[in-house]
């Protein structure tokens, strides 16, 4: 006598490690979904103060790093969104970070400080407040901070795509500090700072490279060029200078201006962003709720959800840095973007 389904969907289920897909065709499957969600630099800066002044973590600036975990993925240990990580580093004065490397790629943004180092691949790039430094996969690292006062800094990984790719790997360099086999400059050099590629010396390949792009020129382009898009303000997208495309294969970078009382229009896309307030202050409406922020507040904005920004000051700019994993998106077809009307406010965030 043939068996009943429900016997059926168990037998199957216990004995083959398989499942039957009519159970769950039109199922609605329920999945940790990633929510809108600010980090106030006010507190963010009181925990990393307070980090660097723990004894046990004396010396350890590689390690002082709080790992921001956005309330919608419900883990111990999940990371802003589901393909990135975004953290607040400190480093205090006299520390090295050890050298090291690993698979998922890393982007620094320095929020705090000025005059500290990373060494990457044997050449020192000094770190200002503004700069924005790349750390592409397994290129080996350390930092240093030799000012007298701390260093912080937004670390943005692609640590957990990285991970959910089982292509996690992590290495310690043999010395705290790697040596400098590289004159200051050497990588910009190189690529000609953007504009021009050296034949004789060119890579031999599309990877990118371990470089900084300074805030002087990043925000005075921004301010020069002062053709504003739809949706960001004025904004400009920090590049690979040997290709031309994105600054790293899974992430991209922006910096957008938004001028004395602008406010952008509204839009949707299937990239997930992270933003870091980089200047002044503002506001985003986000599926019609308002999320203020100021000046080193880092907020995330998940796939397809509205949002549109506003600078709230009649006399100054409001400048955001954002990453987002749009790379991804782009390279397996998945991007979409649709355009909304302004929106009508019905709550906020705080």
């Amino acid at each position: 006598m043939p068996r009943s389904e429900p016997e059926f969907v168990e037998a199957l289920k216990e004995e083959a490690s398989a499942f039957p897909l009519w159970r769950f065709h039109n199922a609605k499957v329920e999945r940790p979904k990633v929510l809108p969600h600010v980090w106030r630099w006010s507190m963010m800066e009181r925990f990393a103060q307070e980090a660097g002044d723990l004894p046990e973590l004396k010396g350890q600036g590689d390690r002082r790093a709080l790992v921001m975990s956005n309330p919608g993925l419900k883990m111990p240990f999940s990371g802003a969104t589901k393909t990135l990580t975004s953290a607040i580093q400190i480093v205090w004065p006299g520390e090295i970070a050890t050298a090291h490397r690993h698979t998922p790629a890393a982007i620094r943004f320095i929020i705090q400080g000025n005059g500290a180092f990373t060494v990457q691949d044997g050449e020192r790039f000094i770190m200002d407040q503004g700069d924005f430094t790349l750390t592409p996969s397994f290129v080996w690292h350390d930092h240093g901070n030799l000012t007298e006062k701390p260093m912080i800094w937004l670390d943005v990984l692609d640590a957990p795509l990285v991970g959910y790719l089982d292509a996690s790997f992590f290495e310690d360099f043999p010395e705290d500090e790697q040596p400098i086999i590289h004159p200051e400059g050497y990588t910009n050099v190189r690529v000609g700072h953007g504009l021009m590629r050296g034949l004789a010396d060119r890579p031999a390949h599309n990877r990118p490279l371990p470089v900084t792009y300074k805030w002087d020129q990043a925000y005075g382009a921004l301010r020069d060029f002062d053709q504003s898009t739809p949706f960001d303000g004025v904004a400009m997208e920090y590049i690979n200078p040997i290709t031309g495309g994105h600054c790293m294969p899974t992430v991209a970078a922006v910096l957008s201006r938004l001028r004395p009382g602008e406010r952008t229009g509204a839009h949707r896309h299937t990239a997930t962003t992270i933003y870091h307030v980089a200047k002044g202050s503002g506001f985003s409406i986000v599926d019609g709720k308002e999320l203020a922020w100021s000046k080193g507040d880092t907020f995330t904005l998940p796939s397809w959800t509205w949002h549109e920004h506003g600078n709230g000051s009649s006399t100054d700019d409001a400048v955001l840095f954002s990453v987002s994993d749009l790379p991804l998106l782009e390279a397996v077809g998945l991007f979409r973007e649709e355009e909304g009307n302004p929106q009508q406010v019905t709550g906020s965030f705080d």
